[in-house]
């Protein structure tokens, strides 16, 4: 189920409108509904959860004091396009509606980590790091399993691969091996008792646990947002780990709920022209979708090739040369 944006107008043309463009956004994570009567918006509110509410300018102090949305935004017909505006929740309705789904991404992204935040007063919140890389053949996976063996050494570390392709050292992909398809499965029935599910299903290393990455790649679309979200916090708050490490990859909206959560992302590449043309487009695509925040806390690693790493190579060897002494290098600096 995505997350709700509901519009309260009296201006239901303009609307239908705005809602038909944002729905033809390949990254839309909302389903959006649309009220122009109040008894009918007040009636959906008692049994809803509604995440953003666009409203009339004329009507955002009611909103503001009866709403039970996350975010409110009125929508000004006078361009007031400032910081005052971003933080008295004024969007200007004529602009073009990529430009007022940036203004909505930015407040809605605010709001969830300020919900992270005070989640974490009150619970254990465990770290979480998120390798991420446009660039292929980078060694992302390599590098997020090493640097979850390095964590593993002096805390209790988590490994998932969201790479349907990535094999464990020493391991072939086992239908029978419970993986990411199955807590995406177990997730979609609403379950409870998810960690129970997890724990009972990880490879153990050490202090190291590991899930692998899904039965086909093709199940990686059924991993919603929500999906994702729960997961996440679910992890974030689990005694049993210190740490998290997701091997991430690219894999569309679901994939923001790790990059919004983690303390740092890292992203490989390789130094070439075509790396760091991919590493720009990266960057402008994070800033157009609203996003770019999240690049005060990425850090970008050319990962060194590891002449032991070509072949087959075992857990042992994953610390035992070049990139070993990469990861323990930076050491407490940056992990």
């Amino acid at each position: 189920m995505k997350r709700i944006m509901a519009i309260r107008t009296e201006d239901r043309e303009y609307a239908e409108e705005l809602a038909k463009n944002l729905n033809r956004r390949e990254d839309v994570i909302f389903q959006i509904l649309i009220f122009t009567d109040k008894n009918a918006y007040d009636d959906y509110k008692k049994e809803n959860r509604i995440d953003v509410l666009l409203c009339d300018e004329t009507l955002l102090a009611e909103c503001e004091n009866e709403s039970n949305a996350t975010v409110v935004c009125g929508l000004s017909e006078i361009n007031t396009a400032n910081d005052t505006a971003v933080q008295t929740n004024i969007i200007f309705k004529y602009q073009s509606s990529d430009d007022i789904m940036k203004e909505i991404m930015k407040r809605f992204n605010a709001s969830q980590k300020t919900d992270i935040k005070t989640a974490g007063t009150a619970v254990k919140s465990n770290k979480i790091y998120c390798i991420c890389s446009p660039v292929g053949g980078s060694f992302s996976s390599t590098f997020a399993l090493a640097l979850a063996l390095f964590l593993a050494e002096k805390e209790r570390t988590l490994f998932v691969s969201f790479d349907p392709f990535f094999t464990l050292p020493g391991k072939e992909k086992n239908p029978a091996q419970k993986d990411l398809t199955d807590i995406i499965f177990y997730l979609n029935g609403m379950q409870p008792c998810l960690m129970d599910f997890i724990k009972g299903m990880t490879i153990k290393k050490g202090n190291l646990e590991c899930i692998n990455g899904v039965s086909h790649w093709f199940d990686l679309y059924d991993l919603s947002p929500e999906n994702m979200h729960d997961l996440v916090e679910n992890l974030c708050k689990d005694p049993a780990y210190d740490s998290v490490v997701f091997d991430v990859g690219i894999i569309g909206a679901a994939s923001m709920e790790v990059l919004l959560s983690a303390q740092k992302i890292f992203t490989p590449y390789k130094e070439s022209i075509g790396s760091r043309k991919k590493l720009k487009e990266w960057k402008r695509q994070l800033t157009y979708c609203g996003k770019g925040d999240l690049l005060d806390k990425t850090m970008e690693i050319c990962v060194p090739e590891d002449d032991l790493l070509k072949g087959d190579y075992s857990f042992d060897m994953l610390l035992s040369g070049r990139l070993g002494k990469y990861i323990e290098e930076r050491g407490n600096k940056i992990y």
